[in-house]
């Protein structure tokens, strides 16, 4: 059985260290976007909630790149049929999982920096999404 995380100091203790550096890139750039979020562990990983609804999740788990989940938490239905009406993403950066679910792909480090303005635009566009 997995280890399950109460914290998100547990679950980044628990990360190789190169996986590690990837979640707190991911974290530095989800604080930036919007300071007043909260963190906590939900399905097991870094979780954001705004105004207590799930946002945000960083997805460390597999050997692909670190993710971070954009989505409407649990009570918005969700289409994987239909299409997103998201427009905040001029630069498609995310990837499309249904009408209200994106991954977001942390860059290679080397690639970091020139894309992090846009993924905090993103994110920032995500988050103002009702």
């Amino acid at each position: 059985m997995p280890e399950r995380f109460a914290t998100v100091d547990e679950f980044l203790t628990a990360q190789q260290p190169q996986r590690r550096a990837d979640v707190e890139s991911l974290r530095a750039l989800v604080h930036e976007a919007e300071p007043g979020l909260t963190e906590i562990v939900k399905w097991n990983s870094p979780d954001y909630t705004q105004d207590g609804v799930d946002r945000l999740t960083i997805n460390a788990a597999g050997k692909g790149p670190v993710r971070l989940i954009l989505h409407f938490g649990t009570e918005r239905a969700e289409d994987r049929d239909a299409a997103p009406s998201f427009s905040g993403d001029p630069g498609g950066l995310l990837t499309w999982h249904s009408n209200i679910r994106a991954s977001l792909a942390l860059p290679a480090a080397a690639e970091l920096d020139g894309e992090r303005d846009a993924i905090i635009s993103v994110i920032r566009a995500w988050l103002a999404e009702v």
